[in-house]
């Protein structure tokens, strides 16, 4: 999974850069008459060779249209999206895109409906996946994409470290909350935390949710409660010495047993049990600011279709046959902890075994998912270093409050005069 920093400040870049650039003709191998479709993702991390395994099982059907794989960073793919649009050349069949950034493609007219493929695959339809996934493909009452997965920062728990410090009580409800993390206080010996962090700015958008917020509403103001509130609580379980150190590897931390919850992305559940050992690894929902409005904000890539009047409607089925491909052997990559958004897996007795099932597998789980594909959602996270830095006191709560607020509106009024 990748880890960009600010990845949503590199879009904003990407936006003006690509009025510039212009990509070769081998970005996507030549002449769309050739019989494969070019897939551009940002499977960059432990999910690309998962994705190349499908690929391979695809291709091996010997398909009349073969797929050809191209991963590359996230601000590339932007960057790469808006050129060859620009210049209307080697546009790929396929990509692969959060949900933030295709309400921005979107929005400037850029992508073609979902139902461009479900007219070939029904099955690709809106009852078929959770209703927080399918809504995240929606713009203005329609459909432009196809769910592939999700995926957020997890609370992982050392089993061996609840049962010595007795607290077993934490888990009880299934969620881990900051007051619950500053209870442990003088219950740990020095050297072992509470909690180490992961990507802060990602887990945020939970801790939102949890305070009674919402992202529509929170990139309006970043000064507000519901965002206040709950890094006041992170920033104080840091004075009181439990969370990890700011330069600390928030895997290795946890990985080597000196922390009892680790706030990690789903993606790190491989590592973790191979590490510390499949049997002594848990996993509860993302981290909580309270209980009152249980929320796991859950970030989604989807399948997208960018517009291209030069592409056949033989490429457009092959496409579509492709994904439904995915669709059915979605299992084939479970083992890099993404959440499925698909019933056709949720439901499986398989899939429920997953360390990762903890975020679907009850009817409540189901019920704290929340997601949003608004326009402006992503630019609440990209202000990555200021929230850390709220958190490890290198800047007052109220100066960085400030801060987040005028990086965000900034960035709104940027997107708006593009």
């Amino acid at each position: 999974m990748p880890k960009q920093v600010g990845r949503w400040l590199k879009l904003l870049l990407s936006l003006i850069a690509a009025l510039g650039m212009v990509v070769s003709t081998s970005a996507c191998g030549g002449a769309q008459s050739q019989k494969v479709l070019y897939f551009w993702n940002g499977l960059t991390g432990d999910d690309g060779p998962a994705m190349q395994r499908i690929i391979k099982a695809y291709n091996d059907r010997n398909p009349e249209y073969k797929v050809v794989f191209q991963p590359m960073n996230g601000g590339d793919l932007t960057t790469k999206i808006y050129s060859v649009m620009q210049t209307g050349r080697n546009i790929p069949d396929l990509v692969i895109n959060d949900s933030f950034t295709a309400s921005v493609l979107q929005s400037q007219g850029l992508l073609n409906p979902s139902e461009t493929w479900t007219k070939y695959q029904p099955e690709l339809k809106e009852s078929n996946f959770l209703p927080q996934a399918w809504q995240n493909t929606v713009n203005n009452g329609k459909s432009y994409g196809i769910p592939l997965y999700m995926f957020q920062m997890a609370i992982y728990y050392n089993k061996d470290l609840i049962k010595k410090y007795g607290l077993e009580s934490i888990l009880d409800d299934g969620l881990v909350t900051t007051d619950e993390i500053a209870s442990m206080k003088g219950k740990l010996p020095k050297g072992v935390y509470g909690l180490c962090l992961g990507n802060l700015p990602w887990a945020m958008m939970s801790l939102l949710y949890s305070a009674g917020g919402n992202i529509e509403d929170g990139v309006k103001d970043m000064t507000a409660d519901e965002w206040r509130k709950p890094l006041k609580a992170l920033r104080d379980l840091n004075d009181q010495g439990m969370l990890s150190p700011i330069d600390s590897d928030g895997e290795q931390v946890f990985a080597s047993g000196h922390s009892v919850f680790g706030m990690l992305g789903t993606w790190a559940q491989g590592n973790m049990s191979k590490t510390l050992g499949k049997d002594k690894v848990g996993e509860a929902n993302t981290l909580q600011y309270g209980t009152d409005h249980p929320s796991n904000f859950l970030y989604q890539q989807s399948w997208l279709q960018l517009k291209d009047k030069n592409r056949p409607e033989e490429r457009v089925k092959a496409a579509a046959d492709f994904i439904d491909f995915v669709y059915r052997n979605w299992m084939m990559w479970s083992d890099v902890g993404s959440i499925s958004p698909a019933y056709r897996d949720l439901n499986n007795p398989e899939y429920g075994k997953l360390i990762q099932a903890s975020f679907t597998n009850g009817k409540r789980e189901r019920e704290w998912i929340k997601t949003s594909n608004y326009l402006y959602g992503g630019y609440a996270t990209a202000g990555w270093g200021s929230f850390t830095d709220i958190v490890y006191s290198n800047i007052s709560l109220e100066d960085g409050l400030k801060t987040l607020d005028l990086m965000t509106q900034g960035q709104i009024q940027i997107q708006e005069q593009a």
